[in-house]
């Protein structure tokens, strides 16, 4: 029988190395680059070639730090939100609020002004009308006049100090302070006086009162009173949505958000 063959004997060195593997010694110099043969890849992936990563929180030496991309619905970074400083036209208040604010305080007078109505009624005359079966044809023969004049003047008074007690205070009516709205000087958006509150309210009733006094002399005199409609008209084409009333008192109608200043808070 033939003895297996023997395995050849271990080499000299420790390590066994690859048959391709560089032999040790001095790096080898890289090849210079040609269109066949491109320069090593100097960038980051992802990246502009050619440039080397950015430290964290800086753009370079001389350069601004970076800023988030704006988002979709919202203006670019650094930019305030409307109603939060990012203009002047962001602090007026809206027409529909005003109109609103309008509203809800004609409707607060009203309710003032319904004892007085109620206590001018002549109810001995509904009665014998109602008995008779004969309709009155006259509707002031339902009411006790002079009565009627006298609750009219205190709703009148009552009116007058509810719009310039508040105003002069607060700022604010229920309505103004259920639709987020606040009366303030126009000059620098503080506290308005009670000069001014005065002076912005009695300016509204005059107009009321020589409208409804035109009315009823005649119904062409009831075409100028159309006029004092201009009043609160002028919001609807004035650059700060001041009414006739509001250039008069220098005063201007703005937003009462949590985020801008009350003037009229007290410590």
């Amino acid at each position: 029988m033939s003895e297996p063959p023997q395995n050849p004997p271990p080499p000299d060195d420790d390590a066994w190395k690859a048959p391709d593997a560089p032999l040790p010694g001095p790096p080898a110099a890289e090849a210079p680059a040609s269109p066949e043969r491109p320069p090593p890849y100097q960038g980051t992936y992802g990246g502009p070639s050619g440039q080397a990563p950015p430290v964290a929180g800086h753009g370079g030496p001389g350069m601004p730090l970076p800023q988030a991309p704006p988002i979709s619905g919202y203006g670019p970074p650094g930019v305030p939100y409307p109603g939060a400083g990012g203009g002047p036209q962001d602090m007026l208040a809206g027409r529909l609020a005003r109109l609103g604010a309008g509203i809800l305080d004609s409707f607060v007078l009203s309710i003032a002004a319904t004892p007085a109505v109620l206590f001018s009624i002549r109810w001995d005359k509904m009665q014998d009308s109602v008995e008779s079966g004969e309709p009155i044809t006259n509707p002031l023969d339902l009411y006790n006049i002079p009565r009627l004049l006298a609750g009219y003047a205190i709703v009148f008074l009552l009116g007058f100090v509810y719009f310039t007690v508040l105003h002069a205070r607060w700022g604010q009516t229920l309505g103004k302070k259920a639709c987020g709205i606040r009366l303030v000087k126009a000059a620098d958006l503080s506290a308005v006086s009670w000069r001014q509150a005065l002076g912005r309210q009695a300016f509204v009733y005059a107009i009321g009162i020589a409208t409804g006094a035109l009315n009823l002399l005649s119904p062409l005199a009831g075409i100028l009173g159309l006029v004092g409609l201009l009043d609160n008209a002028w919001i609807l084409w004035d650059e700060r949505r001041q009414a006739l009333h509001d250039k008069v008192a220098g005063t201007v109608v703005v937003k009462a958000t949590p985020w801008t200043p009350n003037p009229y808070a007290r410590p």
